[in-house]
């Protein structure tokens, strides 16, 4: 198994240090163990750190000063990095001279990563990356709260309007891929570890399905072109869908087209591009050599190459390529728009911060019954003393006149009226 493109990955923040983790400890192949990519692993949190395991192609960076974290606090993130910008530069340096691209990986919304992503662009594209890097970002859920929402937001803003100066931009939605596991019985941590797992794989098979495989006909879609697709300002999004070979009849477009159809509208990482905004598709088909011989044929690309045209009328290119793989009875289909603007998770973000804005609006307006019921109190105590002292004053209560004791028991009817 060979590789397209050499990666390295900048993690920032306890987000994005365990994505990046991920990908670099991914190996070759089943039989190959050689881990091909870098990654450097930066962190106010040194506890957050120390749970990742060593690998030799991982370079750890804590942040003296700030080892507590900095509490989501994304100036006191940035200010974190900036102190220690020369260290960082030195290591990116060394760690990757001889990567062909480099992904800063960001969970938005904490404090580190959130806070270091934007000083972690300049510092790349001023060291010699320029126009080799792109971003690999994670979207918070919607229910972790203002704090988180308001960072992840600030962040985006800035992205946006330097995002056709940046390289390909992946979108993670946390949202989605929550979603989508649901229905797994895994605890929080392990869901963590497999969703990092799963983009990490995702990157490394595109990365070799290039390099690795046989091609299958007169089109290729080789690294340079990978590379182009990279260097591509705007959001990628990637689709993949696996079919049973048996189950694909050429008689019959439906058995394939509707699966890969679906796979473009729900993504492997977000969902919710439009993908009229595209500047170019590629679809990468691999299946073993029986199905090959069978399915790959002119009717069968051009089926596909409609449906790209459908999705997206106007492209620089949308090349389809097909390959011989070896995963029998299997066939497997990845395709990828590069140029799309963010996803519409974005836009529900800023919804939902606007909902917790009004509803912390209403709160502040909010009438406090129990202040209210407090102001009218009037204690008790202090009645009982005002009672007690007018009890005791001489002059307003006399002591009554103590009654004559008489000798005469029938004393009390000269008494009566």
């Amino acid at each position: 198994m060979n590789i397209s493109l050499k990666y390295g990955f900048l993690g920032l923040g306890m987000g994005g240090t365990s994505i990046a983790h991920a990908c670099a400890g991914m190996r070759l192949s089943a039989k190959n163990t050689q881990r091909p990519y870098t990654a450097i692993l930066i962190n106010s949190n040194e506890m957050d750190l120390l749970k990742l395991p060593d690998y030799p192609n991982v370079k750890k960076i804590t942040l003296p000063g700030y080892e507590r974290g900095v509490g989501r606090d994304i100036q006191l993130g940035q200010e974190a990095f900036t102190v220690h910008k020369t260290a960082i530069t030195e290591t990116i340096q060394s760690y990757f001279s001889d990567r062909d691209y480099v992904f800063i990986c960001c969970g938005l919304g904490g404090g580190t990563g959130t806070g270091a992503v934007i000083e972690a662009i300049r510092l790349l594209h001023t060291v010699g990356f320029a126009g080799r890097f792109g971003l690999l970002l994670t979207l918070p859920r919607r229910n972790e709260g203002r704090k988180v929402l308001d960072n992840a937001l600030q962040r985006l803003q800035v992205i946006k309007r330097a995002m056709q100066g940046l390289g390909a931009i992946v979108v993670v939605d946390n949202e989605k891929l929550f979603q989508t596991g649901l229905h797994q019985n895994q605890s929080v941590e392990d869901f963590m570890k497999s969703c990092n797992r799963h983009v990490a794989r995702l990157l490394h098979d595109l990365n070799t399905v290039t390099a690795s495989y046989k091609p299958y006909g007169s089109y290729h879609f080789d690294a340079s072109e990978w590379l182009n697709m990279l260097k591509t300002g705007g959001c990628l999004h990637i689709a993949k869908c696996v079919l049973p070979a048996q189950a694909v009849d050429l008689a019959s477009p439906v058995t394939y087209m509707e699966a890969m159809k679906q796979s473009v509208l729900s993504g492997e990482l977000s969902a919710g591009y439009d993908l009229e905004d595209a500047t170019s598709s590629a679809v990468s088909i691999v299946a073993d050599s029986s199905a090959a011989k069978r399915l790959f044929t002119h009717a069968f690309v051009e089926q596909i190459q409609s449906f790209l045209h459908e999705c997206t009328p106007i492209l620089d290119e949308n090349p389809v390529a097909t390959y011989v793989g070896d995963q029998p009875g299997l066939v497997t289909i990845y395709t990828v728009f590069a140029g799309l603007n963010f996803p519409n998770g974005v836009t529900k973000l800023t919804d939902e911060l606007a909902e917790l804005e009004r509803k912390v609006d209403e709160r502040s307006q909010k009438t406090d019954a129990i202040a209210e019921v407090l102001a009218g109190f009037k204690s008790l105590v202090k009645k009982e003393t005002v009672d007690l002292e007018a009890l005791l004053s001489e002059e307003e209560s006399a002591p009554a006149p103590q009654k004559t004791v008489s000798d005469d028991p029938f004393d009390f009817l000269n008494h009566l009226e």
